[in-house]
């Protein structure tokens, strides 16, 4: 038996059921959509989390989706927060979760928030702080990778939501 395939998020996510014509434009690049599923399904949810738990990747995807006032986005990840420790929440607020953080947690969150706000500013030296707080290079390239996917989800949204709302 074949699992079915999970449904696509953005398209869940922007209720895009309801604008025929705008998925119908997903699809004419169903490539570039496929890819973008696969590419949050081994993110978020990958066969095996390592350092970086499902809740913490949500978290942290939280977190980068309140950087950028995406409430759709920050919503989805919220969701997948239900039922999981609640110190994970305080990691999604940018407001809270680093005050009190061991330096691994918080050269992540500190990480995290430079890669979201100002790419251009960060340099090896952040990651070496990584480093220095005891991330692995599997960890860091994990990290780097869920940075990037999420970021690139948010310009996917918010050109979508242009659309969808014009």
């Amino acid at each position: 038996m074949t699992a079915s395939p999970a449904a696509d998020v953005i398209d869940t996510m922007l209720g895009l059921d309801r604008f025929p014509d705008l998925k119908a434009l997903r699809e004419r690049r169903g490539k570039l959509k496929h890819l973008t599923q696969t590419s949050y399904e081994a993110a978020l949810r990958p066969a095996e989390p390592r350092n970086f738990s499902y809740g913490m990747r949500a978290a942290l995807a939280a977190r980068m989706a309140t950087l950028w006032k995406s409430g759709e986005l920050v919503a989805h990840y919220r969701a997948l927060l239900d039922g999981e420790d609640p110190a994970l929440s305080a990691i999604a607020d940018p407001g809270t979760g680093a005050a009190d953080a061991d330096a691994r947690l918080s050269a992540i969150l500190a990480h995290v928030d430079l890669v979201t706000l100002a790419p251009k500013e960060a340099t090896r030296a952040n990651i070496e702080k990584l480093a220095a707080a005891g991330l692995d290079d599997r960890d860091i390239v994990t990290l780097a990778g869920l940075i990037a996917f999420v970021n690139y989800q948010v310009l996917v949204v918010a050109g979508l939501k242009m659309l969808r709302d014009n």
